[in-house]
């Protein structure tokens, strides 16, 4: 019963605070987190099925992982965080 009760509390915390984050900052705002979880989920995911696939080679997993990472971190810094920015101005403006 005690852990049902603790389940309960969270799911209502987290209620609350979508409650509060959305009615302060609109809809933008659940667009800006599902982007940037999206973004994680689909690199996370890339990055394992691929990581699969090669052959038990620990130098060619050693340059896949740094290429990986190089392209990762080159697409979000180029890319994603600027459209994540805009998003952020335009809720700010909204406000």
């Amino acid at each position: 019963m005690g852990i049902l009760l603790f389940w309960i509390v969270i799911y209502a915390a987290i209620f609350f605070w979508f409650y509060k984050n959305i009615k302060k900052f609109g809809s933008l705002w659940i667009a800006k987190g599902l982007l940037q979880i999206g973004i994680l989920i689909l690199f996370m995911c890339g990055f394992f099925k691929l990581f699969i696939t090669l052959p038990p080679n620990l130098y060619l997993k050693l340059i896949f992982c740094l290429t990986y990472l190089w392209c990762t971190v080159g697409i979000n810094v180029n890319f994603m965080i600027p459209l994540i920015d805009l998003i952020d101005k335009n809720i700010d403006k909204n406000q």
